[in-house]
């Protein structure tokens, strides 16, 4: 998570941080679809950041990422269905840190 804003983000910092954030998240999804698709069940479960609905300028380029994989896993959940494959996500809308709304082990708990 590098910060910086629109102006001072690089093509390649962005380029970098999409690599991670959604284009990590589509090779892992492709890596599990194909037995889904052959056993015609399956669930997909993506976790984000509220940043990806809305952006914080600081952050831009995990912005960008966080909002692109959103729309991933918004167009898998309509592609995928049938074959009996369910897509869903959780967008955290905060830090997660212990002792707090957003602990780890409550998100947990919930997953």
């Amino acid at each position: 998570m590098a910060p910086g804003d629109p102006l001072s983000l690089t093509e390649q910092q962005l380029i970098e941080d999409f690599k991670v954030n959604t284009v990590g998240a589509l090779t892992s999804a492709q890596q599990v679809i194909p037995d889904m698709v052959e056993r015609r069940q399956g669930t997909l479960f993506f976790t984000g950041g509220g940043i990806a609905l809305i952006p914080n300028p600081l952050y831009a380029s995990l912005s960008i990422g966080k909002a692109a994989t959103h729309s991933l896993a918004l167009s898998m959940a309509e592609t995928l269905p049938p074959y009996g494959i369910s897509v869903g996500q959780a967008l955290i809308a905060d830090h997660v840190k212990k002792g707090t709304f957003y602990d780890p082990d409550r998100i947990a708990d919930v997953y």
